[in-house]
C-alpha cells in the first residue's frame, strides 16, 4: 500500500519575536535553546511548561517531513504523537456509494407530471410518483393516469398500494424508507399535486425524515374548510361567519341561522371537498336543511367520512383565485404570482363556473387582495412550495379598487386547471414548476422582477346542457380559434354524461391566449357552438330515470 500524500506548510526558521496570545515571546530561553525554540514554538505555540500539562495535551505531528531541524531537537517538555502506517491493512476501505438526488410527486396529472419531469432532469432529480389508489384507466388518463401511462412519460418509478389495501401512508413511508437504501437515493422533497394530497405530502415528508415540510401543527388547517377559517380568523383576517352542523336529518340548521344571522342564500358544503364537488348554494331553509342531512350521512369526495357539514355565509362579490409561492429564500418568504378573476353563474343551486381570465397582480387595484393572500397564506403555515386562494372581494367604484377580500378557502398545492402552465406562457421569466420543485427541495428560488402578464390567458369550461347516455356532440375543433392554446375533453360516446355544475361534470375544457378582445370572442364560441345528444339513461327497476 502506498504512503498517504499530505502537503504541508513549510515553516521557516525566525529571529523576530513571535506575539502568542497577546504576549512577546523572548528571543533566548534558559537554556541558550533560543534558535531551536523559535522554530519549535512557530508551529506548535507557547512552550509546555509542566509534564503534567504535556500528558494533558499532546502535541500532534502530521504523517510527513518532520517539522524540526535535522540535528535534533533539544526543547523540552514536549510531546510527539505519531501515527503508524500499516503495509497490509485488514479490510481495503471501500468508500460509500454515490446518492442519487429524488423527488417524490404526489398523484399529478400528466400535463403537471410532464413539467415537472423537465425541471426535474435539468437538476438531475430521480423522479418517484406516489399513488394513493391503483387507477385502472377507467376514468380520464391524462387526470388519473395509470402507473403504465406514468412510467410512459418518463417518470422513473411508481408507488401504489397493494391490491386490496387501503393507502397507509405510515406503510408508504416504510416502503420508501426500502426504496431508498436498496437504490441508493436520497429523498429530497415531496410535492403535492392534487388537494386531497395535502396532508399526506408533510405528514410522509416528516416520516421521511426531511426537514422541508410545511408546519405539521397547523396541517389540518390546510385542508378541513372549517379549522381553515377558523385559523385565519384567529390571525385577524376577515372569513365569512360559519357553522359546523352534525344532525344527520339537519335539525342542527336552523338554530345556527338564526345565531349566525345569516340571510339566504346560505352555503352548505362538505369540510373536506374539492373541484366544488358537494358544495350547495341553499336558497331557503328546507334546501339548506336537506343538504346538511345528505353530506352528514355521505362519504366525502376525498373518500372519508364526512362527520359534520359547513354552513357558511354566502359572500357577495367576485371570486378569484390568488396563487402563490412560499419559500423562506424569497423576498418576503410568501409572493403572489398570478390572480385569476372567475365568471360564474348560478345553476342548479351551484355556482357555476364559464370562464376564469388571469389578470395583473402588480395592478394598484388588486392589492388588498394581494396582502390579505400572502396573510392568509402565513396564517395556514404554508412555508414551502405553491398555494392557491380563492377569494371573494367588492369593486369599490368610488376608489377604483378591489376591497374587502375575505377568504372562501386557500390549498397547499399546484392549482388545477392548469393555471401554472398558462402563467408560464405569458409571465416573462417566470418558470413555476421550476419553484415549485425547489421550494420543496429547499434550493433557492429564481423568481422574475415582474409578475404582470404580457398576453390574456383564460381558462374555458365547455358544458353539457343535457343528462343521458353520450350519442355524439359536435362544436369540438377548437384549434378553429385563433387563440387556442390546449384542451381536453372528459366526455365519451356511449357513456353517461350530465348537466355541468361541478368542475369534473363539464363535457370539456379548452386554453386560450392573446389580446383580450380576441380571447373574449374565442371564450364565448368555444361554449356556444359546443353541442350534445343524448339518448335518455336506463331505467332502473320500473322505477323513473337516474
Amino acid at each position: 500500500m502506498s504512503p498517504i500524500h499530505c502537503e504541508h506548510p513549510v515553516f521557516e526558521p525566525t529571529t523576530e519575536p513571535i506575539e502568542l496570545s497577546g504576549a512577546p515571546v523572548p528571543h533566548e530561553d534558559k537554556g541558550g535553546n533560543a534558535e531551536h525554540l523559535l522554530e519549535h514554538e512557530a508551529l506548535v505555540g507557547d512552550e509546555l511548561k509542566s509534564e503534567k500539562l504535556i500528558e494533558k495535551q499532546p502535541t500532534l505531528a502530521a504523517l510527513g517531513e518532520t517539522p524540526f531541524v535535522d540535528d535534533g531537537e533539544e526543547v523540552e517538555y514536549h510531546k510527539i504523537v505519531a501515527t503508524e502506517i500499516v503495509a497490509d491493512p485488514v479490510a481495503v476501505h471501500e468508500p460509500e456509494p454515490i446518492l442519487q438526488n429524488s423527488i417524490i410527486l404526489l398523484e399529478p396529472r400528466i400535463a403537471e407530471c410532464l413539467a415537472l419531469l423537465e425541471s426535474a432532469k435539468k437538476r438531475g432529480l430521480f423522479v418517484t410518483v406516489v399513488n394513493t389508489r391503483v387507477f385502472d384507466g377507467s376514468m380520464n388518463i391524462m387526470y388519473y393516469p395509470t402507473a403504465e401511462k406514468l412510467l410512459e412519460v418518463g417518470v422513473h418509478q411508481v408507488y401504489e398500494p397493494p391490491t386490496g389495501q387501503k393507502f397507509s401512508v405510515t406503510e408508504c413511508a416504510n416502503h420508501l424508507h426500502t426504496i431508498q437504501s436498496q437504490q441508493n437515493l436520497r429523498f429530497l422533497g415531496v410535492l403535492p399535486l392534487r388537494e386531497a394530497m395535502v396532508e399526506h405530502s408533510d405528514i410522509l415528508s416528516a416520516l421521511l425524515g426531511l426537514a422541508v415540510h410545511n408546519d405539521l401543527g397547523t396541517s389540518s388547517a390546510r385542508r378541513d374548510k372549517a379549522l381553515m377559517k377558523q385559523t385565519v380568523a384567529n390571525a385577524g383576517l376577515r372569513v365569512a361567519k360559519y357553522a359546523r352542523l352534525t344532525a344527520r336529518d339537519g335539525s342542527d340548521v336552523r338554530k345556527a341561522v338564526e345565531e349566525l344571522e345569516l340571510e339566504f342564500p346560505v352555503v352548505v358544503k362538505t369540510p373536506r371537498g374539492m373541484s366544488t364537488c358537494d358544495v350547495y348554494i341553499c336558497e331557503t331553509m328546507e334546501e339548506a336543511i336537506e343538504r346538511s342531512g345528505q353530506i352528514v350521512r355521505s362519504v366525502g369526495p376525498d373518500g372519508t367520512k364526512a362527520n359534520f357539514s359547513l354552513l357558511e355565509e354566502f359572500l357577495g362579490g367576485t371570486e378569484f383565485a390568488v396563487n402563490l409561492i412560499a419559500c423562506p429564500t424569497t423576498y418576503r418568504g410568501v409572493q403572489v404570482t398570478d390572480i385569476w378573476q372567475y365568471d360564474k353563474i348560478i345553476t342548479d343551486g351551484s355556482n357555476v363556473n364559464r370562464w376564469q381570465t388571469m389578470v395583473d397582480p402588480h395592478d394598484p387595484k388588486y392589492a388588498a387582495m394581494v396582502r390579505y393572500a400572502e396573510g392568509v397564506c402565513r396564517a395556514v403555515g404554508i412555508r414551502y412550495g405553491l398555494g392557491h386562494c380563492e377569494i371573494k372581494a367588492k369593486w369599490d367604484e368610488k376608489r377604483q379598487r378591489w376591497v374587502d377580500p375575505a377568504m372562501i378557502e386557500i390549498g397547499a398545492r399546484l392549482a388545477g386547471g392548469r393555471k401554472a402552465i398558462m402563467a408560464s406562457k405569458t409571465i416573462p421569466g417566470w418558470y413555476p414548476f421550476d419553484a415549485l420543485l425547489d421550494a420543496h427541495c429547499g434550493f433557492p428560488l429564481r423568481v422574475p422582477p415582474s409578475f404582470s402578464p404580457v398576453k390574456v390567458a383564460r381558462h374555458v369550461y365547455v358544458p353539457s346542457d343535457k343528462t343521458g347516455i353520450l350519442r355524439s356532440y359536435t362544436g369540438a375543433d377548437f384549434q378553429r380559434l385563433s387563440t387556442y392554446d390546449d384542451h381536453i375533453m372528459f366526455c365519451e360516446v356511449g357513456k353517461p354524461i350530465k348537466r355541468a355544475v361541478e368542475l369534473m361534470s363539464f363535457a370539456g375544457q379548452v386554453w386560450l391566449i392573446g389580446t383580450l378582445e380576441q380571447v373574449e370572442k374565442d371564450a364565448e364560441a368555444a361554449r356556444n357552438d359546443f353541442n350534445v345528444e343524448v339518448d335518455p339513461l336506463p331505467v332502473e327497476n320500473g322505477g323513473a330515470h337516474r
